[in-house]
């Protein structure tokens, strides 16, 4: 058994609810407005969370979207890279009249950074005579691709503002919590010294069982 106490965010949230679901079961008149307070608290921390975790998604969403598209810019390099070598541009770097690029270095690059540099050398490459349909539609591919990705990027800042927005806010109900969390252990001891025989034990130890620390592995016998 276990003092109930919030040590993160999700501990406090698991507290709280532990604590205020104890509460309904036993007679809590001793520390009724304390236990007030602490559920108003409870409940704005609880709302602020899951208004982080809801930014949250929303960003690793948009984030994911980011990866997606610099997939299929990478993916479009290679269309743009068979189409030049066609039109007899150097096998070993068909980039290198048009970028100090090689196409390796190209998708190793930054997203943001790859669909720069690629835009540039789309926009190069459309300066040349000697380009078949084929290499022209690889490039429009190309281009659409890069943008698609400056737009994912875009999308990103403004999600991650939300989220450091909506931490900020739960961060700020913290103080809150824990002083009315601290203020109703305090009652509940008193209310037991005034004869609410086990109260606290009620509203305060967990009776789920301590965690086991994993096993160590045996070391390899050599």
């Amino acid at each position: 058994m276990a003092v109930l106490a919030g040590r993160t965010h999700q501990g406090r949230i698991e507290a709280g609810d532990s604590l205020i679901g104890a509460a309904s079961a036993v007679d809590t008149g001793r520390v009724k407005g304390r236990l007030a307070v602490f559920m108003a608290a409870h409940r704005a921390l609880a709302k602020g969370q899951t208004a982080v975790d809801k930014e949250e998604l929303t960003l690793g969403t948009r984030r994911a979207v980011v990866a997606e598209r610099d997939v299929d810019q990478d993916e479009v390099v290679e269309r743009v890279v068979a189409a030049l070598i066609g039109d007899g541009l150097p096998r070993s770097n068909p980039f290198k009249s048009l970028s100090t690029y090689t196409p390796t270095k190209l998708k190793a690059l930054a997203h943001a950074a790859e669909a720069k540099a690629l835009t540039a050398i789309v926009t190069r490459a459309r300066k040349r005579k000697d380009l078949s349909a084929k290499t022209l539609s690889a490039l429009n591919a190309a281009e659409k691709a890069a943008k698609g990705v400056v737009a994912a990027l875009g999308a990103v800042a403004p999600a991650q503002q939300k989220v450091d927005a909506a931490r900020s806010r739960r961060d700020a109900m913290v103080q809150s919590w824990e002083t009315s969390f601290a203020a109703l252990k305090r009652g509940a001891r008193a209310a037991e010294d005034d004869g609410a025989k086990g109260l606290f034990g009620a509203l305060f130890v967990s009776t789920a069982p301590a965690k086991k620390p994993a096993k160590k592995k045996p070391a390899p016998v050599a």
